[in-house]
């Protein structure tokens, strides 16, 4: 469909302008630090092995911060070529960020629970834990989050080829490509699941703050809190923000607004920090990588750390004298 010219104002464009200043920089930062969480994760099978929902993680929050880079570094592009003008839903579709926004803000979400998830049922049921939680289950649970937000987005692309006689603004936010009525769906997984992540690790840390009295819960409880801290971040910077933006200029005008897409960068770059300073083995191996293993050998930084569990196994393996024979004991 062909949309009458509509071009924005100049006062419109100075404020959009304005906004990509710190687009641009922040999304960038917030790439660069998901990218580094990607590597360190990939580095080694162990790394893999433990910390494969949080490389899941940081791939979803590389997206959304990436989305943002190309958002400003584009809209920049078209003000100066006077080609920021109204277009339809399904062409504004075809704007690279809308893809990466969906994808980049419901993987992380779900991911979230996953993590959330697994806390509680390693606080509550540790035997069950044990057995049935393996790397490879691991894996499903990690499939299973890209397959959804995968086929979510193929849903977004319907509902944005379905709006296609639908003239929106050259903004190309999630909504305008896509519909209200997706961008309401969209609003709903990114929104309510980090609530439901933070609200089951808050449970998760109580319940091994308690426990950590009687059992041996100090290790759980210090993978609780980081899951806890990377939850409570997401619903400050990134849900508020997307409630905001979901109703602005129909239930409520709230001035300046394009800036909480900052928060959205916010929260992307944490990922690296709460992990670098909570995670003792993610820091040092990160430390290897940055360094080519100088500072692990100035320093003498293991990348590996023994687990509680083989340190509980050496504690309680007692070494019993060889039994002895009754003619042994006859003789004495």
């Amino acid at each position: 469909m062909q949309c009458n010219v509509t071009r924005s104002n100049n006062a419109s464009l100075a404020t959009i302008l304005s906004y990509n200043k710190f687009y641009i920089p922040f999304g960038s930062f917030a790439t660069a630090t998901n990218i580094l969480c990607v590597l360190v994760v990939l580095s080694k099978k162990r790394m893999r092995e433990k910390y494969g929902a949080f490389g899941v993680l940081s791939f979803g929050d590389m997206l959304n911060a990436l989305a943002m880079v190309l958002l400003g570094s584009l809209r920049n592009q078209q003000i100066n070529d006077n080609s920021f003008v109204s277009l339809s839903s399904f062409a504004c579709f075809g704007r690279p960020w809308p893809y990466l926004f969906i994808v980049g803000g419901q993987l992380p979400a779900f991911v979230l629970v996953v993590m959330a998830g697994e806390r509680v049922i390693a606080v509550f049921k540790p035997i069950f834990y044990r057995t049935y939680v393996t790397p490879k289950t691991r894996v499903i649970a990690n499939i299973i989050c890209v397959a959804l937000s995968i086929a979510s987005l193929l849903i977004g692309i319907l509902f944005s080829y379905l709006n296609r006689e639908v003239c929106t603004s050259p903004t190309c936010t999630t909504i305008n490509s896509t519909g209200r009525l997706y961008g309401t769906f969209n609003n709903c997984l990114i929104v309510p699941l980090p609530f439901f992540a933070l609200i089951l690790n808050i449970i998760a840390y109580v319940g091994a703050k308690r426990l950590s009295v009687s059992t041996n819960m100090e290790r759980e409880l210090k993978k609780v809190l980081v899951s806890l801290v990377l939850a409570a971040l997401a619903v400050v910077l990134s849900v508020v923000p997307n409630i905001l933006l979901w109703g602005a200029g129909v239930y409520w005008n709230v001035p300046n607004l394009g800036y909480m897409y900052i928060g959205f960068c916010c929260n992307s770059a944490v990922d690296l920090f709460a992990f670098f300073f909570m995670k003792e083995d993610f820091r040092n191996r990160l430390l290897s990588i940055l360094s080519y293993g100088y500072l692990n050998r100035r320093f003498n930084l293991h990348e590996e750390t023994e687990t509680n569990v083989k340190q509980n196994m050496v504690r309680n393996t007692s070494i019993k004298p060889p039994a002895r024979s009754r003619s042994t004991e006859a003789v004495g």
